[in-house]
């Protein structure tokens, strides 16, 4: 055995050790759900080191819709070196946009007489998807009063990243004393990078379900959210930011000279000799290969202006956050829950699964299908764990695995209450592989436990299910919704990320219970281990909006 093998096992020896002395006063939910994602980390996207810790401090007061980005754009402020934003859409002329964007100025005012340049990261998602919705855009706006009635969902006016890139450095030039880049996240296949985070200075940040973007605006706002935490996770959010980042700049072939370190790097992963899309599709630099080749990813790091370690002046995170959201709850627990974006080989796993779904009549699309992450093991753990309750708000509910852990936990005698928006994304949620609508996931999950439990009484007692309404108590029905001229249709959508289980544990951030979320994109989520943060969350974010959305129909509603 050589060298580096020794002291890449040492390593790990020592991290353990420490892992587990340290996690003795965690909770029996934040245990349970750190020995199911134990075997996972190196397969995430935050080295082993960041992935749990206890020094955290979160902010009691989970952020609301439009509340997300007045929170931005005083972090963003007050930065001292750098700021790192990543989003799975974007949109410059939104609400929330122009408040990044305000937030930005006012970095540059404060940095005039400075010797420090801040650097802002802005890493944006440029999907197959989205390239498309950016080609329709054009027609939709032309055609849609004339010739085309209600348009569909499905078709957004959203800017697609160019539009968003040149938007963005024209601004840079408003803010000299402030270095922005702007950097494509492009993916083989349907692995899409839906996280959507803020990390200042590398000790405070932010994971939210929203993006900026239209349908956030004001006064329809998606129902969304977003939370702010510091510490050692905030540190691991960073690296999260950072392999993402260097992910999308070596596949951009624009910057292959600039770096003798990308340029090896770029070879290393075989994205050398112009094979921008063979790399893309087959490569993620999940954290296990970032430490077998953390020489070469190191340096490039470097090269970008993103080191792995840092020596940043300290930012008033602790403070920042009393003066202006009330006391935080200090010492906290924190796992980072995590999964890579899917490269191009897993459309061929996918085939085999419906294939084997249609000619062999197995029942299971997606059980077991792509779960091999923190992310999903985590909520597998903390819902098999659940004793007495919990609560959940996502858009979007068709997971296999998902349901099957609700389920199990409803037979064991667990309320289940669960909220989504009526008709979400239908469309988009009904194409091959991906699940089916809302509708057909609140039947299938009933049927899932009432076949565990055979006894709809129990069923009836203990899965609480609801479509999300609006504060004047009127449904959301998205699937009938349409963009209007401004760019701001589908009005007052839900469109949260939030789970929370017995008062002891909450996993927020950015992947929905869907098809999607848990089999292929780019996702990160805060799993927090505290009884005074979830009951703070759930009082403010959960409960009223529980009690005023409408009743599920009911099994009957299955039929039709």
């Amino acid at each position: 055995m050589d060298r580096k093998k020794v002291l890449t096992y040492i390593f790990f020896v020592i991290f353990w050790v420490a892992f587990y002395s340290l996690n003795g006063k965690a909770g029996v939910l934040m245990d349970n759900l750190l020995k199911k994602t134990k075997p996972f980390v190196q397969q995430g996207t935050v080295p082993a080191k960041y992935f749990f810790s206890q020094d955290n401090i979160v902010d009691l007061n989970g952020h609301v819709s439009q509340e997300v980005f007045n929170r931005f754009q005083g972090l963003i402020a007050e930065a001292n070196h750098e700021i790192l934003i990543q989003t799975f859409w974007w949109e410059s002329q939104s609400q929330a946009a122009q408040k990044i964007f305000q937030g930005l100025i006012k970095l540059n005012k404060k940095h005039i007489k400075s010797k420090v340049k801040p650097k802002v990261f802005i890493l944006i998602d440029s999907t197959i998807l989205q390239r498309a919705h950016g080609k329709l855009r054009k027609i939709v706006k032309k055609f849609k009063a004339e010739n085309l009635g209600p348009v569909p969902t499905a078709v957004s006016l959203s800017e697609n990243f160019q539009e968003a890139k040149k938007y963005l450095l024209n601004f840079a030039k408003k803010i000299p004393h402030v270095d922005v880049r702007v950097q494509k996240y492009e993916h083989a296949y349907i692995g899409s990078l839906h996280g959507k985070t803020l990390v200042v200075d590398g000790q405070i940040a932010m994971v939210m379900g929203t993006n900026p973007q239209n349908y956030l605006n004001e006064p329809h706002a998606w129902y969304d959210l977003g939370f702010t935490v510091a510490g050692t996770a905030a540190k691991g959010m960073r690296h999260d930011f950072i392999s993402a980042w260097v992910q999308a700049v070596s596949y951009d072939d624009q910057f292959k000279e600039k770096s003798k370190a990308l340029k090896s790097f770029r070879k290393k992963i075989g994205c050398s000799r112009g094979l921008t899309f063979t790399c893309r599709a087959w490569t993620n630099l999940d954290a296990k290969w970032q430490q077998k080749n953390m020489k070469h990813y190191r340096s490039v790091a470097k090269d970008l202006g993103l080191p792995l370690e840092t020596n940043f002046k300290t930012f008033p995170s602790r403070q920042f956050i009393q003066n202006n959201q009330g006391k935080p709850a200090t010492k906290i627990s924190v796992a980072l829950t995590t999964r890579v974006g899917n490269g191009f080989p897993e459309i061929f796993k996918g085939f085999s699964l419906w294939f084997n779904k249609w000619v062999k009549k197995q029942k299971s699309i997606s059980q077991g299908y792509n779960i091999d992450n923190t992310q999903d093991q985590a909520y597998i753990a903390a819902f098999g764990s659940a004793k007495k309750h919990i609560h959940i708000l996502t858009p979007n509910l068709n997971d296999d695995d998902a349901i099957k852990s609700l389920a199990e936990a409803v037979s064991r005698g667990v309320q289940v209450k669960l909220i989504t928006t009526f008709g979400f994304n239908r469309s988009t949620e009904n194409y091959p592989g991906q699940g089916g609508d809302n509708r057909k996931g609140y039947c299938r999950l009933y049927k899932a436990a009432l076949k565990l439990t055979k006894d709809e009484k129990k069923v009836k007692n203990f899965l609480h299910l609801r479509w999300y309404t609006r504060p004047d108590g009127v449904r959301v029905d998205d699937s009938q919704s349409v963009v209007d001229d401004a760019g701001t249709g589908r009005p007052d959508a839900m469109h949260a990320k939030y789970a929370t289980i017995d008062n002891e544990l909450a996993i927020v951030g950015t992947a929905n219970m869907d098809t999607q979320s848990w089999n292929h994109s780019r996702e990160i989520n805060l799993a927090v281990d505290s009884k005074e943060v979830t009951i703070a969350w759930d009082k403010k974010l959960f409960i009223d909006v529980y009690k005023r959305s409408d009743l599920w129909e009911g099994p009957s509603s299955c039929k039709k």
